[in-house]
C-alpha cells in the first residue's frame, strides 16, 4: 500500500511553506522537476495536502490546494514542506 504519512506530512493535513529562503516554490501541474509551472508559492504560504505522495526525479512530491482559493493547487517538493500540528 503507498505510505500515506511522510515526516508528519499526509494527506488532508496543513503544512507550510519553508527554507525556501524568501524566494518561495515553484507549485508544478504534476510531480517532476520538468514539469510545468503553474504559480509561486510564497515563503510560509499554508496549504492542504490533497493527494501524494508520489516519487519523481529522486524527490518525493506532494499534492497541494490552497484553502482559500481553488484554482492555486498543483504538486511541491516535501523538501519544503513542515506538517502544522493541530493545537
Amino acid at each position: 500500500p503507498p505510505q500515506t504519512d511522510v515526516d508528519g506530512v499526509a494527506v488532508q493535513m496543513f503544512v507550510k511553506i519553508e527554507g525556501t529562503g524568501g524566494v518561495g516554490l515553484r507549485i508544478r501541474r504534476e510531480p517532476g522537476t520538468e514539469t510545468e509551472v503553474v504559480f509561486l508559492a510564497g515563503e510560509s504560504e499554508v496549504f492542504i495536502v490533497i493527494g501524494g505522495p508520489v516519487e519523481k526525479d529522486g524527490i518525493l512530491w506532494w499534492q497541494l490546494s490552497t484553502p482559500y482559493d481553488d484554482s492555486r493547487f498543483g504538486w511541491a517538493s516535501a523538501d519544503y514542506l513542515t506538517a502544522i500540528e493541530e493545537e
